[in-house]
């Protein structure tokens, strides 16, 4: 009898993170999805998307619950860093998968 080789799949990106509770930085916006209905899912959609092109520390922020982010919509990001220098420095990457990223603070 003869057995099947063992199924391959391709390797995942790794999951969407949470921004840290109760951290104050900044972050790259790659893209902000107004919230409604799935709002939620193409904001997932395209954070996943960026974690193909390459970004790391990658997810989705909901804007309405930081007080320096504009309220109603999903911000899809990537890094968490500590200063505004550092976020910059990181800006060439994320606007080469997305030429419109931003860096902005996030403020719980």
């Amino acid at each position: 009898a003869t057995t099947a080789p063992p199924a391959t799949t391709a390797p995942r990106p790794p999951a969407t993170i949470a921004w840290p509770a109760g951290k104050r930085g900044w972050t790259i916006v790659l893209l902000s999805i107004p919230q409604g209905d799935g709002g939620r899912a193409a904001a997932e959609a395209r954070a996943a998307e960026a974690r193909r092109k390459g970004l790391t520390d990658v997810g989705v922020l909901n804007s309405s619950r930081f007080a320096s982010l504009h309220p109603g919509y999903y911000a899809v990001f990537t890094g968490v860093f500590d200063s505004e220098a550092e976020a910059t420095s990181a800006l060439p990457r994320a606007r080469a998968a997305f030429p419109l990223a931003y860096s902005r603070p996030v403020v719980p």
